[in-house]
């Protein structure tokens, strides 16, 4: 058999050597895909644990140091306005004698009804409590109040003549120039308040469900998410609330 010519062994050669190259190159091929994969996880897993973090962040924010509500009604008119927006400051607070507070009017309600739960044999913690929460009743569902704080634990508040008087003394209530009367008569005056509550009312004391109410009554620590400390909106009456 004859050899081939020269022109031709070179052809051949060629074609093996590029047919080697392309089968060298696969494996890097491969490798560069792995890479890309693996970055889009590792950028997934990273936006994930981004918006993770911040929702956390959020809900501490939220839970533990300040929220933003807006008021909806007239029963703090003319201290506050409907729809007005209120900063609430929850930390380390502690009711004081006439500040506004945000607070839980079911707190005591949703309390009645997981104590006869516990009674029955059934057991609830802080986290079943907040999934069974959506199952709850509307009238167990939180409903938020802003008021005022008239009386703190051990003092006595009664109501006479037009007047609020806490230990025996007038009370002086630069934020309001009415007179208050009482309207429940399962409510009776005067009132000594248990420890660990407070007696609220109201600004606008003819338009205001508050511990003049037995629907409400006497308002536990446990459930005042705050005091509003400032009016952001409108931005006229941008301020400190007092």
């Amino acid at each position: 058999m004859s050899d081939l010519p020269e022109n031709k062994k070179q052809d051949t050669t060629d074609e093996i050597n590029a047919e080697a190259s392309e089968i060298n190159n696969e494996p890097e091929m491969v490798e560069e895909v792995g890479k890309e994969v693996f970055s889009l996880k590792k950028e997934v897993f990273e936006w994930v644990y981004t918006i993770a973090i911040a929702l956390v962040i959020a809900f501490l924010i939220k839970g533990f140091l300040f929220d933003i509500v807006r008021v909806d009604g007239e029963s703090m008119y003319p201290t506050l306005m409907n729809n007005d927006r209120l900063v609430v400051t929850k930390i380390g607070y502690k009711p004081q004698q006439k500040d506004i507070v945000i607070l839980d009017s079911t707190y005591h309600k949703r309390d009645e009804y997981y104590q006869n739960l516990e009674m029955n044999g059934e057991k609830y913690n802080w986290f079943t409590k907040m999934i069974n929460y959506f199952s709850l009743p509307d009238s167990l569902k939180i409903r938020y109040y802003v008021k005022r704080v008239i009386a703190l634990p051990g003092q006595t508040v009664d109501i006479h003549d037009g007047n609020v008087y806490v230990d025996g003394e007038l009370l002086e209530e630069e934020y309001y120039d009415g007179t208050t009367s009482t309207y429940d008569s399962e409510v009776q005056f005067p009132m000594e308040i248990q420890d660990g509550y407070v007696f609220v009312m109201g600004d606008n004391r003819g338009n205001s469900k508050d511990s003049r109410s037995s629907s409400l009554g006497q308002v536990p620590f446990e459930a005042i998410v705050g005091k509003a400390q400032l009016r952001i909106w409108p931005f006229d009456s941008f301020g400190f609330v007092e």
